[in-house]
């Protein structure tokens, strides 16, 4: 073969190789975002099986916690530091949605900007769902909520309130949405928790429609100061609050979904601990029998439920979801198995999506109290409870919700002997008489992958794959010409 030929070969081998890789690694980066879309908020509702929430931890408050330090917010009401094992069994156990209540008031100034320290925690845990896969609801927690004594809730429902800090309100989530803008659409933002009126009125308001309208302004508020950041915020799925998180038909009745520069990508949520005399409450009260055995009339108390929602989502026309639910171990797991399996498979059949309270509190048998159904020191689950939330979901849930994570190496010893933890505050829904109620940029999953991988491909891609193809074929045709002339000149 002539010079000129063997140059051709070298050459034209090497720029096959150049465009073959070059093919390789765009060919995911355009996949992922050839749409230019966010998951929607329905597409979202589908792909959710179970979550699990942090509780009282990030959430965690209170103006006797000695230093400054995030991790004595984050251990103050008894739970361990959070680790990235700890997340990552979370996945294994078959929830793919976490969230992670967060408290930021004693770790803000007055014009709503974020101690460094704390905001550097809340990423570094938030990063630890991300890569395990999951999707990851961060929100304003006790920020929001009842007031009076050692509690640090600013942010109440009343519209004098709202007219008093929603600067703050707005710069606070303004920096929490800059942070976290180039995270894609496992990232979700919860604008508030369980805003309440200034009589610290549970189930419906005592304030009538200045609690309703100071909540109702704070959904918009939030919605609006999150689109302005832009980025991937301006198509971020967002979820607001009922009054209190309360799905009692009043409150229901008032709640106004807000206007949104983005099309389909808000959600509502309602908490729910019906009912009260199962999942809330070992003391005597007059208004609903206490008991520890899950009954019929359990059960139906959890349909009249679950059918309200569910009525209400169809008319405001955009998904909820059921922030918390749970039950307090009274050492009965045998029968909050059954509540478990029974509440999700109720609520997942009208489309409504669960997130299992976890306050911590881990009940080894001794009778300690507590909605915990994950020991976090020594990474020990109550198997029965998990398996009834995750098999009562499986049949709702959309295949192209997230997968699990690929295996690691990493071993976590257990011991068959779980720890109490001690809490300063356990999180629960006080309800009255009436109330029957890594790095900057995370990369995408496998799973965002996979469920974009059928849309169509970019005109730079299919000429990388034309080129590789046109190339591969002229180098095999010149490296068979060339051997059979080096096989007849011998």
């Amino acid at each position: 073969m002539n010079r000129f030929m063997k140059s051709f070969i070298k050459h034209i081998s090497c720029f096959a190789l150049v465009a073959l890789i070059a093919g390789q690694i765009i060919t995911p980066l355009e996949i992922i975002r050839a749409d230019g879309q966010m998951e929607s908020a329905q597409d979202l509702a589908d792909h959710i099986n179970v979550g699990w929430n942090l509780g009282n931890t990030f959430d965690a408050y209170g103006t006797w916690i000695s230093g400054t330090s995030p991790d004595a917010y984050e251990t103050a009401w008894g739970n361990v530091s959070t680790t990235k094992a700890m997340i990552e069994s979370v996945r294994e156990q078959g929830f793919n949605t976490i969230r992670i209540p967060i408290t930021w008031a004693q770790h803000i100034d007055g014009s709503g900007n974020i101690d460094e320290a704390w905001l550097a925690r809340v990423k570094t845990v938030v990063d630890y769902a991300y890569e395990a896969g999951l999707y990851v609801i961060i929100n304003t927690h006790h920020d929001g909520g009842e007031g009076g004594g050692d509690k640090v809730a600013w942010l109440r429902a009343d519209t004098g309130v709202y007219d008093s800090t929603k600067d703050k309100f707005a710069s606070l989530w303004t920096n929490i949405a800059n942070t976290f803008k180039d995270y894609d659409d496992r990232l979700i933002f919860e604008g508030y928790n369980e805003l309440i009126d200034s009589n610290n009125t549970w189930d419906q308001a005592s304030t009538g429609n200045n609690a309703y309208d100071a909540v109702n302004s704070y959904a918009q508020l939030f919605v609006d100061t999150v689109r302005a950041t832009g980025g991937n915020n301006a198509e971020r799925n967002l979820i607001v609050q009922t009054y209190v998180g309360s799905w009692n038909q009043t409150v229901l009745d008032s709640f106004v979904v807000p206007t949104d520069s983005a099309t389909d990508h808000l959600l509502c949520a309602v908490h729910s601990y019906t009912p009260w005399g199962f999942t809330g409450t070992t003391a005597t009260v007059n208004w609903t029998p206490v008991h520890n055995d899950f009954g019929s009339g359990d059960k139906s108390e959890i349909d009249s439920c679950i059918d309200r929602i569910a009525a209400f989502r169809d008319r405001i026309g955009i998904p909820v979801i059921i922030g918390e639910f749970g039950a307090e171990n009274k050492n009965n797991e045998d029968q909050i198995e059954l509540y478990a399996q029974y509440f999700v498979d109720k609520a997942s059949s009208k489309g409504l999506k669960c997130i299992y309270w976890d306050n911590g509190i881990f009940n080894d048998g001794s009778g300690s109290d507590g909605y915990a159904i994950f020991d976090r020191k020594n990474l020990v689950w109550k198997d029965g409870i998990v398996t009834s939330l995750i098999n009562a979901a499986a049949p709702y849930v959309s295949e192209a919700a997230p997968e699990e994570p690929a295996a690691t190496e990493t071993t976590v010893e257990t011991t068959e002997e779980t720890v109490i933890e001690t809490v300063y505050e356990s999180e629960t829904v006080y309800e009255t008489a009436e109330s029957v109620t890594e790095t900057e940029e995370s990369l995408p999953s496998e799973a965002v992958l996979e469920s974009r991988a059928s849309d169509p491909l970019p005109p730079i891609l299919i000429a990388f794959i034309v080129a590789d193809i046109v190339l591969v074929t002229v180098f095999v045709t010149l490296l068979a010409v060339y051997l059979a002339r080096k096989k007849n000149s011998k």
